[in-house]
């Protein structure tokens, strides 16, 4: 007679082997993810994967960069604004070769005639020994358009606006391995935040989330806190960039900004909707990104609004370490822009392709994006990799009435600043703890 089995000790056995295979997956996966493999022996070492959280190798990439041996990196920034440069130069000396970045050089070009600005250049220039002042006679778009004729030729050029307030950990290496690779690209720039074609795209991949100025009586505006464009402070004063140290905004249900409003006071603040997954939607329609467009010349190159927005969403993204939002893909190929005009806020180029076909006969920015792209059939490409931050283009001037410059500054001074080295010499006013 066939013996008969126990349901309930059938089902317990199944029971125990689920278990142990579960718990076999799951000790597999800490081991795995907990020792990467060793870097390679010998030759350049590889970018390092941030304990700070601002490099995108953990966000689903894993390959590992090393800097070619043969090619020099040269970094170059038009100076106008020392409240932006304070902020760009902790980023700047973390890429430092001697450091352990990309960067051999930074070639520094003055573009302003303000006293203050042009000492502190000086003194920026005199306090790093891979800092150099590039001298050329004009400032503004003559300015521009010399400075390119000063390349060295066959040096890979890491272009950088003064108002690059973040810079991922790998942006700089992204970019140029990316060109270096890819000789079809004239230029290859970085994923940016708050750049017109960039920006339209981050808000419908679900990047930008629903933020609104902070409603004050008009009555409680001291007068020192009115939106005068002739009395705005030239320091940021720093305030907590972690957006969960802030409160709500709180105002009418039926409340909307629109991306064309003035700003209600100096150093206000933007604060986070509270949202759920039914009024995201909603929320979102309140805000001045809903009417984003994707154009080289649409509203957001000029709507502070937009661009204030972008800001927010970004300090909240990076503080919620979900970076990856802005990243298509984890084997996402290049956006390929031909021929939109596209910011130049952060691009990679070989010198000699440009000092071969200069003098430039357009801005250089239409020139290096459109026209001579066109003209010598390459593309112009974003890594979308390479994440890094414009604070404002010249019509979005009224940034700068928020609060926001203060909060960079205060994630640039806990994660991003590296204190001198000893015997280095300092400078006065440095935003060094």
């Amino acid at each position: 007679m066939a013996r008969l089995i126990d349901p309930t000790r059938l089902q317990r056995r199944w029971q125990l082997t689920l278990l142990t295979t579960i718990l076999s997956i799951i000790i597999f996966l800490f081991f795995s993810f907990d020792n990467p493999p060793p870097p390679p022996r010998g030759g350049a070492e590889p970018v390092p994967i941030s304990h700070l959280g601002i490099s995108l190798h953990n966000q689903g990439t894993s390959e590992r960069l090393v800097k070619p041996g043969d090619v020099k990196v040269i970094g170059l920034v038009f100076f106008g604004r020392k409240d932006r440069v304070r902020i760009l130069k902790c980023y700047l000396e973390r890429n430092l070769a001697a450091n352990g970045g990309w960067l051999d050089e930074v070639h520094w070009v003055r573009n302003t005639n303000t006293k203050d600005d042009v000492n502190y250049l000086h003194e920026l220039v005199a306090s790093n020994p891979a800092y150099r002042q590039i001298e050329i006679k004009e400032t503004g778009f003559i300015g521009y358009g010399l400075a390119w004729s000063t390349l060295e030729e066959g040096a890979i050029y890491v272009k950088i606006d003064d108002d690059v307030v973040f810079m991922a950990d790998d942006a700089v290496p992204r970019v140029v391995s990316t060109k270096l690779a890819h000789p079809e690209y004239l230029v290859v720039a970085a994923n940016m935040i708050n750049s017109p074609l960039m920006g339209w795209l981050h808000y419908h991949m679900g990047a930008t989330h629903p933020y609104l100025p902070e409603l004050i009586n008009p009555e409680d505006v001291r007068p020192e806190l009115a939106p005068d464009r002739e009395k705005r402070p030239k320091t940021a004063k720093r305030t907590s960039w972690k957006y969960r140290q802030h409160p709500y905004w709180t105002g009418p249900a039926d409340y909307f900004f629109s991306f064309e409003q003035e700003p209600p006071t100096m150093r206000h603040r933007w604060l986070r909707l509270a949202t759920n997954t039914e009024n995201q939607v909603r929320e979102l329609k309140r805000t001045p990104i809903s009417d984003a467009e994707y154009k080289t010349w649409g509203n957001s190159v000029q709507s502070w609004a937009i661009a204030a927005q972008q800001h927010y969403s970004f300090l909240e993204n990076l503080f919620e370490d979900q970076l990856d939002l802005y990243q298509f893909s984890p084997k996402a190929q290049a956006w390929i822009t031909d021929y939109q005009r596209l910011s130049i806020n952060f691009v990679a180029i070989n010198a000699t392709e440009i000092l071969s076909h200069l003098p430039m006969d357009t801005v250089d920015e239409e020139w290096l994006t459109v026209s001579l792209p066109r003209k010598i059939g390459k593309s112009v490409a974003v890594d979308t990799h390479a994440l890094a931050v414009h604070f404002s283009f010249g019509g979005q001037g009224d940034v700068q009435t928020t609060d926001l410059l203060g909060r960079y500054l205060d994630y640039a001074l806990e994660n991003a600043c590296m204190a001198p080295a000893p015997g280095s010499r300092g400078m006065k006013g440095s935003y060094y703890p």
